[in-house]
């Protein structure tokens, strides 16, 4: 039986102090928060997209003379630029000193509206797919992200919105018209802007006390 002391001669083991053990605990914590700009670019896009799939499912529910692609859409999408564009350009400059966890956040998403895309494309290029099925298989991508994001962050919440979102995905499948796009709408409402919202004002309300 080996042991360690110093009745055997061998070095004892340094201990942390409570203080250096609360700054440990703080540094971790501070890792794992998610950056104010972050979060309050997924807001703003949520707005903005739940805005552009009702206003859409409007336009056709009640035979607005509207064309939705120039006044909801490229105005909405085209204006909402710059602001992307910076946050692009933050987001860069925080790779070298994001932690791993956070580079394989920001790879997730990025991996997730990628696909989006693609599909995207997939259903304006072949006709016979059906462009109602996108808000479902949107859906089931925002699980996927959420789900991974939950892995890496270790936050419940995510997982939480992960299911919430496989289950919408469910019910979005079984909506093969119009009606897709306002529950989108809808779910985009629930599920991302009133989150993102409730993530900003706790780690406003944290800010002042860690400060002091």
């Amino acid at each position: 039986m080996v042991t360690s002391g110093p009745k055997f001669g061998l070095p004892m083991q340094p201990t942390s102090s409570p203080q250096e053990v609360a700054e440990l605990e703080l540094a971790l914590e501070k890792s794992r928060q998610v950056p104010a700009f972050r979060v309050v670019m997924v807001f703003f896009w949520g707005l903005i997209m739940a805005k552009c799939l009702l206003a859409q499912w409007a336009a056709i529910r009640y035979q607005m003379p509207l064309n939705t692609t120039i006044y909801v859409w490229a105005l909405s999408l085209g204006g909402s630029g710059a602001l992307t564009l910076g946050y692009a350009w933050m987001l860069f400059r925080e790779l070298p000193t994001m932690p791993l966890s956070g580079r394989l956040v920001s790879a997730t998403w990025a991996g997730c509206a990628t696909g989006f895309g693609i599909l995207a494309l997939a259903a304006w290029a072949y006709q016979a797919f059906n462009p109602y099925l996108l808000p479902a298989l949107g859906a089931v991508l925002l699980g996927v992200g959420c789900y991974i994001h939950s892995v890496f962050d270790r936050r419940r919440l995510f997982k939480a919105l992960a299911f919430a979102w496989w289950l919408a995905a469910l019910g979005l499948f079984t909506q093969t018209d119009y009606n897709a796009l306002g529950w989108m709408g809808t779910g985009i409402l629930l599920l991302i802007v009133l989150p993102s919202g409730w993530l900003f004002l706790i780690r406003h309300r944290k800010t002042p006390a860690s400060a002091g």
